[in-house]
């Protein structure tokens, strides 16, 4: 059993786990995960790194292969969903959840952990979508690689899970100290951004 984050600890000692995922391409039903990376982040610094490669059971597209790299040979050898995910489970025990784009990952997953007969975590997600709009609001562009370049971070690789993980991670370092200075626990930091979406909501309904 897996214990729950207290919303109550503390953000600057709170540890994050950024995450993100590849898929076949395909929505609904047919979204097939293929690929998971994973860095971990603890006061403002990042730390470990995880990834893995995910059988399918459907044959990838020739234009999915040739967009993430990853090829049918890479999957067919990869190892089932089933045999990897309670370790990515594992690592998000106790710490938050953070992709870009959150809401797609975490479906991805939650789908993933389904199919193979797992119990989804459930950890508090955090969106750096969303930090963005709160604390760099004059990004004009919020897609992860060049949002990361607008806080001066190099990127080389992206559509891999492990290098895209990784830039979410920098841009959640880059962000931590504005970050902090908004919100003081991790219900802080939650809050804070639904606050903002419901103010975006509001807005959205009087234009």
């Amino acid at each position: 059993m897996l214990a729950a984050l207290d919303h109550d600890a503390p953000l600057a000692t709170a540890e994050f786990l950024c995450v993100d995922t590849e898929t076949n391409g395909l929505g609904g039903d047919l979204c097939e995960l293929t690929e998971v990376g994973a860095v971990l982040v603890g006061g403002g610094e990042l730390h470990d790194r995880w990834e893995t490669l995910v059988a399918v059971r459907a044959p990838l597209s020739r234009g999915i292969q040739r967009f993430t790299g990853i090829t049918q040979s890479m999957v067919d050898e990869a190892p089932p969903a089933e045999a990897t995910l309670p370790e990515l489970a594992e690592l998000l025990d106790g710490r938050v959840l953070v992709a870009h784009s959150a809401a797609f990952d975490k479906r991805v997953l939650c789908q993933a952990f389904d199919r193979a007969g797992l119990e989804w975590p459930d950890p508090p997600v955090l969106c750096t979508v969303a930090l963005a709009r709160q604390l760099h609001p004059l990004a004009r562009q919020r897609k992860l690689r060049p949002l990361a370049e607008s806080l001066g971070i190099e990127v080389e690789v992206s559509h891999r899970a492990l290098a895209d993980a990784e830039t979410c991670a920098r841009v959640l370092c880059a962000l931590f100290p504005r970050l902090c200075a908004h919100a003081g626990t991790v219900g802080e930091t939650l809050a804070l951004l639904r606050s903002r979406r419901r103010r975006a909501t509001r807005a959205g309904r009087t234009d």
